[in-house]
Parts: C-alpha cells; structure tokens; sequence
C-alpha cells in the first residue's frame, strides 16, 4: 500500500511539475503578451483573428500557432460565426487574470 501511495505522490509531483513548466513557458512567449494585451484592450475582449494579425504585424502562422497554444491553456475561446473566426479572452483564467494584472501596473 505504501508503495502506491508514493507512486501516486510522484505522479502528483510530476503533475506539479509540467504545469510549471507550461505557465513558464506561457509567461516568456511574446506573442502570448501581444495576443492578451491586444484583446484586453477591446470592449468584449474579442476579435477576429485578421484583425489580431494586422494589429500585431505579424503573419498566419505565427498568430495561429499562439492561439492554439493558448486554446490548449484554456485561456482564450474560439467562437466560429459562418467562415468568421473571433477570439475571445478567458478572463476567469488564473494566468490570463495575472497576466493581465501584471500588463495593467506596467
């Protein structure tokens, strides 16, 4: 019984440890920063994602492979009108709500 008791602990501890990892690597992207700066600053916290790009001057891929990695944090929704894609910020999200609190004091 211990022994299962100290492989779940591990589990746990290894648990612990990626989702630290994932927040690290969350906080030192850039486009993460541009992409939650830029829709905080809208009124409904939503835009589509051509206006993510030109507002950010970047390209496709670039704004894609962030917002995907943002849907997988649960810190962004996509919401499809027809052919229209709007992305809309989870604010009830722990790291976008301090995201957000450290870009205000900024």
């Amino acid at each position: 019984m211990q022994s299962f008791v100290h492989k779940f602990q591990g589990i746990y501890e290894i648990n612990e440890l990626t989702k630290i990892k994932s927040i690290a690597y969350t906080i030192g992207k850039p486009c993460i920063w541009a992409i939650i700066a830029l829709l905080n600053s809208t009124k409904d916290k939503t835009l589509n994602i051509t206006s993510i790009i030109s507002n950010l001057n970047s390209n496709y891929s670039t704004i894609i492979r962030c917002i995907e990695y943002m849907r997988t944090l649960n810190m962004v929704h996509e919401v499809r009108l027809g052919r229209i894609r709007l992305i809309q910020l989870n604010c009830s999200n722990e790291i976008v709500k301090a995201m957000i609190n450290i870009l205000n004091n900024v």
